[in-house]
């Protein structure tokens, strides 16, 4: 097989996926696992135009997902020129200096593996914000990486517990220790195993039930409401959801919930834009993904300029009526 034969290759890839699949069932592999996979669905929430172009295999401005990077890793991002040069670059960065509001400061620090120097916000350089108070996503991210890797790493323990009930064994002797960590590496493999009592110590064994509380159905719902959470508290509706089993008065206000989120990301991601346009000349927008769907029932809705003349329209429609 093709994966067998690329892992048995002696290389760095091959010892690499070789020791993930070693340590594949432990909390802190789920844990990356789902902090990598939750970053990048949030990458993907909007869509940059114009912000780059491509000549003799060169990249000229700003590719979508730097930008996207330090506004969910820092919650804000520079977008400025560097010294003798004419392309944008998306800076790391911090504000400092005396402002008006705490929160508000004229100077901004910037750095990149190259370069780092102080800029002043509004003159040579744009803010963009990941929202209106300048959190950023990360913090989530982190937070629902935690509970689904706990939800893994209780999934697995179920179904290898329920192959051996038999409660917590205590061993005498290293030798037992050995007997008993083999015995539990068989059971995990699917195979039958013995446990050896060597010097006829007597093993005992705690009368702990080491299977869980909940079915394994339940640790999967778990998992999958977990999901919505994490894509609720950003601002997307999530696929696992159901609108038949909701009244209709909790789909609105569900549908405001998740609209009050999105919107102030997606809004200041606009007046980023904006502002960078009217600084250096360019000719950047952003929007919402269109594969992410909002409204009532199945209807989609692109909640970007459109919306309003959908709303606008649907109000002609009904006096016509």
């Amino acid at each position: 097989m093709f994966l067998n034969d690329y892992i048995d290759i002696d290389s760095e890839d091959g010892r690499r996926i070789s020791k993930a699949f070693r340590e594949e069932t432990t909390f802190s592999k789920f844990y990356e696992y789902w902090r990598d996979n939750l970053f990048e669905r949030v990458m993907r929430l909007f869509v940059w135009e114009n912000t780059f172009t491509i000549e003799n295999n060169k990249i000229k401005g700003v590719k979508p997902k730097e930008i996207e990077q330090r506004l969910i890793l820092q919650g804000h991002c520079g977008i400025t020129k560097l010294p003798r040069e004419k392309d944008l670059t998306a800076m790391f960065g911090h504000f400092f200096g005396i402002g008006k509001y705490l929160d508000e400061k004229p100077q901004y620090m910037v750095r990149c593996p190259i370069y780092s120097g102080e800029r002043t916000v509004g003159k040579d350089i744009v803010v963009i914000n990941n929202n209106s108070l300048r959190n950023p996503t990360y913090e989530l991210v982190h937070h629902y990486s935690m509970l689904l890797a706990h939800a893994e790493v209780t999934f697995v323990d179920t179904l290898v517990n329920a192959r051996d009930s038999g409660g917590i064994p205590v061993a005498s002797t290293e030798k037992q220790k050995q007997s008993i960590m083999e015995y539990q590496g068989k059971i995990f493999n699917g195979q039958y195993g013995v446990v050896t009592d060597i010097g006829n110590l007597g093993l005992q064994y705690l009368g702990t039930d080491r299977k869980t509380a909940q079915g394994l159905m339940d640790i999967v719902s778990t998992r999958e409401k977990l999901l919505k959470s994490f894509y609720s508290d950003i601002g997307v509706r999530s696929a696992f959801e159901k609108r038949s089993n909701s009244v209709e008065a909790e789909v609105e206000a569900d549908t405001s919930l998740l609209l009050l989120n999105l919107s102030d990301m997606i809004e200041e991601r606009k007046k980023g834009a904006e502002a960078v346009n009217n600084m250096f000349g360019t000719n950047w927008s952003v929007h919402i993904a269109e594969e992410i769907d909002y409204g009532t029932e199945n209807e989609r809705i692109q909640f970007d300029t459109a919306t309003e003349i959908h709303l606008e329209e649907s109000d002609e429609n009904e006096k016509n009526s």
